[in-house]
């Protein structure tokens, strides 16, 4: 078992920081304060526990252009087609990785890969879906429960903000970490896929049907949400709707330990997520509402509606959004609900900032798919790929290039055909992420330093490159080799991560 020790002290990583000499006071002289109980009160921060350099703002730090947003067919790289088209199917399919596969490194007894790495990530699965396929009628509530009509009781009535706080404690008790609301208007019903489903390679030259598509469909006669079994259409009702975001964290530990199997073991959201979404929906119904599951799962971008809602912030990799609390691996999935809820804010901690001053995943990206610090700035049109485009599919509204991501905001925009044809030209069945677990803010927070470094992070960029080159030294970087298997032996909280990051209360 190997223990690391940095060659920085604690006094030296201070001083770094200038904080030797004035104290920590000057990173925290913008901490809010409050002058009596009913400031306090009326603090949006009361409702929840966040750090003080965590603040609410009435825009999302990323730059967002609406008009230039419209309502998206769903077509992006986790469609084979769509990477298929970049090289072309023949090649594409003469490309295949030689190196050895999860099972050839199991055989080898390979750190990551052993046996019961292996077991852990079957086992893992077994959740998926067990409350029933949600792609379905059943995404409008898996389990029944008595409605306010069949108790002989009116239905729940109150202030959105008193619904938004019931729903929280709810989603919470049942398993979320926490949430954020919208109110489905003229801006955010462009967040809603036109399609909800990623068309298979067997549609390279042909359009595909509704049936696989499966398109969402804003409804001008319906009061309740509608599944056409038939064409596979969902179709939403003619009534105020509202969103709600929620975070379903992961394995913190697991997610250092990329790639190889032990390490995919890290994304345990859908397991996770699986139960406080039926119970999330048995609640809503039984206060007199409905709601409907985000699925066709790829049919609302939840990281959008996490910046949106003030989970998280936009990062440099353009598919990934960074928590405060929990750093670049979140778990965030979206349901739709008609119970009317507030808009919570979206928030500015500094993390874009520092994601444009950093660019540590971009560096360690095997593939180079991230933009490197210096070699692009943030912009509104998706960057063309570095993989040449041989074929231009036949497919309703698909654009020509940079059609695997969504327009509208102004960010570094990830080459994803580059990335996915890397893993299959590399990773012989195996999942990369490696993105995901470099992260800076995926760093330990119990300790007051961490909090400072976050602090001082928010309020200025003088010291981010310092703490970006910081993170490996200091051991947050990926483990590797023996170090991989320690995880057995390690005394972790259940579910890998720290349940208490948000509450205020029950401290026993």
């Amino acid at each position: 078992m190997s223990i690391f020790h940095s060659t920085v002290s604690r006094r030296e990583f201070m001083k770094g920081l200038g904080l030797v000499s004035a104290g920590v006071g000057g990173a925290m002289a913008a901490a809010p304060a409050f002058h009596d109980l009913d400031e306090l009160i009326q603090s949006s921060v009361s409702s929840r526990k966040r750090a003080w350099w965590v603040k609410e703002v009435d825009e999302p730090t990323v730059e967002i252009d609406w008009s230039l947003m419209q309502r998206h067919y769903n077509y992006s790289t986790q469609s084979a087609a769509v990477v298929a088209a970049y090289p072309g199917l023949e090649r594409y399919n003469a490309e295949t990785a030689t190196g050895p596969s999860p099972a050839d490194r199991m055989k080898n007894n390979q750190p990551g890969y052993r046996l019961r790495d292996q077991a852990l990530a079957s086992a893992n699965g077994i959740g998926n879906g067990a409350l029933g396929d949600t792609n379905s009628n059943l995404k409008f509530g898996q389990k029944t429960v008595q409605t306010p009509e069949e108790r002989g009781v009116p239905k729940w009535t109150g202030s959105a903000e008193e619904a938004t706080l019931m729903l929280r404690a709810a989603m919470v008790f049942f398993g979320s970490a926490e949430i954020g609301t919208a109110a489905i208007d003229d801006h955010h019903q462009k967040l809603i896929g036109l399609t909800g489903e990623n068309p298979s390679i067997s549609y390279y030259d042909k359009q595909p049907p509704t049936t696989v598509t499966k398109p969402i469909v804003f409804s001008q006669t319906d009061s309740s949400f509608r599944f056409d079994d038939k064409t596979r259409i969902t179709y939403l009702p003619n009534v105020p709707l509202y969103s709600v975001t929620y975070l379903i964290p992961q394995d913190s530990e697991l997610n250092r330990m990329r790639p190889g199997t032990l390490g995919g073991v890290a994304q345990t959201r859908y397991r996770l997520r699986e139960v406080p979404r039926a119970c999330t929906q048995g609640f809503i119904q039984g206060l007199g509402y409905q709601s409907m599951l985000d699925e066709p799962y790829r049919a609302i971008p939840s990281n959008a509606g996490a910046v949106l809602g003030g989970l998280s912030e936009n990062g440099r990799h353009s598919i990934m959004s960074i928590s405060p609390e929990f750093g670049a691996f979140g778990g965030y999935f979206d349901l739709l609900t008609t119970l009317p809820l507030e808009h919570t804010k979206p928030i500015d901690a500094g993390m874009w900032r520092f994601c444009q001053s950093c660019g540590l995943c971009a560096d360690l990206c095997p593939s180079g798919s991230i933009v490197k610090k210096g070699e692009g700035e943030p912009t509104w049109e998706v960057r063309t790929s570095n993989e040449p485009k041989a074929h231009i599919l036949p497919w309703e509204g698909i654009r020509t290039a940079g059609e695997f991501h969504k327009l509208g905001r102004k960010t570094y925009w990830t080459d994803m055909p580059q990335c996915q044809l890397w893993v299959r030209r590399n990773m012989n069945g195996e999942r990369c992420n490696v993105c995901w677990g470099n992260c800076v803010f995926n760093g330990a927070n119990g300790a007051m330093i961490h909090q400072v470094v976050k602090a001082t992070a928010s309020v200025t960029p003088i010291f981010n490159s310092f703490f970006s080159a910081m993170h490996p030294t200091m051991g947050y970087g990926m483990r590797t080799g023996e170090d991989i298997e320690e995880w057995w032996h390690m005394s972790l909280p259940a579910y890998g991560f720290d349940s208490t990051v948000y509450a205020k209360h029950m401290g026993y």
